[in-house]
């Protein structure tokens, strides 16, 4: 048994369960899970990894007698103890029941929820403490997104070709997912498309990204990144999702200008020396690849603009800007916000609680919202569902009030902060991944103004990995103990 428990062989445990924990985050709502949180439909597949890895852990630091504690854990300690002080004061508040959930049921769900997504964020930390760490991670990741990809492009052709049988990709999905396959759209391992569009656009691409323009690379092939930005954007396009696109395409033009610029610089030159020199074999290369780039966005804008649901983003022809809102189905999630800040105004310091936001929403909803089918359906009598505000920042203000959305927002913004000085340390591998950085902390932010889910994985091991790879030395919790020698 000393044997089995011994540190060489608990680190090489870890390693393994980290690393599947990884591999398996594009399963995000997977059928065999036990209903810790109650009837969600976030349902990780990475859970299970993650229950493995922390006892690990935690046995590792316990043969240490210290622990890591991330460069701006103070930050978010303060966020948690004010968060817990809300979640007391909203219980004072003594709101009614809705559909039978209490206000008990609703704070202890919603803090299981944030303790799943830091157990995300811890063990990303500690597993990710060194380039050397990194890099295996990065190997994981990208045969994570390897799979999907390839699922990702068979989902494609069975839903738009008769080469394949939709019904029986559908099938395999319900091995797996709670969901079958979407009609039309392409949603990976995910619950749904945009979950998708999420994945790729804060997880994946901040990474292909920031090693084409580093020129930083795990392969020794270089093309390798290019191929699986090319084909992770088809996946993506092939999803349909709105978000995903807007968060990718933006976000790449950003990170572009702000880190690439000697990149740009450098492919610029490369492009117009020809024009210089008139080398017709040179022009001729570079106008193909002009004509490719020109044909892929007529491509690309003329098979999205075939669906309605995506074609709907450039009708304009409304009279009134919320109209357009409605329009693109975009109404109900406006109506919820405005619904959550109506909350926030009557409770602007304390909110009403950490997870209790839903006891409050259905009486601040606004007119013209009830008449969406999507809240029709959630006001029937017949319905069970508890309403969310779907924007973490409108949500964090409406349940922890002004100063705990900006205690949140700090602890947020200090990762901003060690990205510059990444950026400016001259070293190669640290501005790869302040690039990335840059990109995913942009993508989360654009994200969480749609979407107020604290288990939310991918945001929380981005954030352990960019805290782990700070070059700011990590503080460490120690404590005393009798002398032992470590297991061999």
């Amino acid at each position: 048994m000393a044997e089995l428990l011994s540190t060489p062989r608990l680190q090489r445990a870890a390693r393994l369960f980290w690393g599947l924990l990884l591999f398996t985050i594009p399963v995000t709502s997977f059928r065999y899970m036990p209903d810790v949180l109650g009837a969600t439909l976030v349902r990780p597949l990475a859970f299970y990894p993650l229950v493995l890895l922390v006892p690990v852990l935690l046995l590792l630091f316990l043969r240490q007698r210290r622990i890591a504690l991330p460069p701006n854990f103070n930050l978010l300690l303060a966020f948690l103890l004010f968060a817990m002080l809300t979640t007391l004061l909203g219980a004072l508040l003594a709101p009614f029941p809705l559909r039978d959930a209490l206000y008990g049921d609703r704070t202890l769900r919603a803090w299981l929820s944030l303790l799943i997504g830091l157990a995300f964020f811890f063990s990303a930390f500690w597993m990710t403490r060194s380039q050397t760490d990194f890099r295996a991670s990065l190997r994981w990741l990208y045969a994570g997104l390897s799979l999907l990809v390839v699922w990702g492009l068979i989902q494609a052709v069975a839903q738009n070709t008769s080469l394949i049988s939709r019904s029986l990709v559908s099938d395999i999905q319900e091995l797996f997912s709670i969901r079958p396959l979407v009609p039309r759209r392409v949603s990976g391992f995910a619950y749904e498309p945009s979950w998708l569009g999420d994945q790729i656009s804060i997880f994946y691409f901040p990474w292909l990204l920031a090693s084409l323009l580093n020129g930083y690379s795990i392969f020794k092939r270089r093309w390798v990144e290019l191929v699986l930005f090319v084909l992770t954007w088809a996946v993506l396009l092939f999803s349909y999702s709105r978000g995903g696109m807007i968060i990718g395409l933006s976000c790449t033009a950003v990170v572009a200008l702000l880190m690439g610029r000697a990149w740009l610089t450098t492919a610029w030159r490369w492009f117009s020396r020809p024009l210089r020199q008139s080398s017709l074999a040179s022009i001729g290369l570079r106008a193909g690849l002009v004509f490719i780039l020109i044909f892929s966005v007529f491509f690309a804008f003329n098979f999205l603009s075939d669906y309605e649901y995506f074609a709907s983003l450039w009708d304009f022809d409304r009279d009134h800007a919320l109209d357009y809102v409605i329009n693109i189905s975009a109404g109900p999630r406006l109506g919820y916000g405005i619904a959550g800040f109506q909350v926030f105004s009557e409770h602007p310091f304390t909110g009403v609680g950490f997870g209790a936001a839903g006891l409050y929403l259905f009486p601040e909803y606004p007119d013209w919202v009830i008449h969406t089918p999507e809240v029709a359906r959630h006001i029937s009598p017949d319905s069970t569902l508890i309403p969310n505000i779907k924007s973490l920042y409108v949500r964090l203000l409406a349940e922890t009030g002004l100063f705990g959305f900006w205690l949140f927002a700090v602890f947020f913004l200090s990762f901003f902060a060690a990205l510059r000085r990444m950026a400016i340390s001259g070293d190669k591998f640290l501005r790869f991944v302040a690039t990335a950085g840059l990109f995913a902390l942009f993508a989360v932010a654009i994200r969480n103004t749609t979407q107020d889910s604290l288990t939310f994985p991918i945001m929380w091991i981005t954030l352990g990995i960019l805290a782990g790879l700070t070059p700011k030395a990590a503080q460490y919790l120690t404590w005393k103990g009798r002398d032992r020698r470590a297991a061999r």
